[in-house]
């Protein structure tokens, strides 16, 4: 997970510039049904409440944080594959999401460009889909709706995070299944 992470930060990067010059505007009926807001401090909380609720819930169950980290490479890997095929440009109505955590340590400078699909969104629902714990479906949801309203992804960069949360999770599970030494 490292290394893809490392490698990530580097692809955005190359994607930001590749945005900058070739990128689409996607022109979202989302924007004109909900205000415009900066949720910066909601969207962190929930994505690392979420976490916490995920190892809180979880740690007794049988590789739970290798079946994380396994399911958030794969998160990045994809981002990488569709973020290549649909270089979508930020919208110009956004409001820059301040993470404490990601701009400080992970992304290199202001990232507002790894649009499709939404890894805030795919992560929610991949521990949706991991534990079956309700709470995660309306945090996904609240997640999806603020992201929208801060203008930081487009609705359809947030629906299309619900399957490829699923896909990830499904091979996931198959990876796991196929590690585990039988008795």
């Amino acid at each position: 997970m490292i290394v893809t992470a490392v490698v990530f930060v580097h692809f955005l990067e190359y994607h930001e510039e590749k945005v900058d010059r070739l990128g689409w505007e996607f022109k979202d009926p989302a924007f004109l049904i909900f205000p415009r807001f900066n949720c910066s401090t909601y969207i962190f909380t929930i994505t690392y409440g979420s976490m916490i609720i995920y190892v809180f819930t979880q740690y007794k169950t049988k590789l739970y944080f290798s079946k994380l980290m396994i399911s958030y490479t794969i998160l990045l890997i994809l981002r990488m594959f569709t973020l290549t095929l649909l270089p979508f440009q930020e919208s110009s109505e956004i409001i820059f999401l301040e993470d404490p955590f990601l701009n400080t340590l992970v992304y290199p400078g202001n990232i507002d460009g790894d649009l499709f699909f939404s890894g805030h969104t795919a992560l929610l629902f991949i521990l949706l889909f991991l534990t079956r714990n309700k709470i995660f479906l309306i945090l996904g949801i609240i997640l999806g709706l603020l992201l929208i309203i801060q203008r930081v992804h487009y609705s359809i960069d947030v629906l299309a995070a619900i399957p490829f949360a699923y896909l990830i999770v499904r091979i996931t599970e198959y990876m796991t299944s196929r590690l585990q030494i039988k008795d």
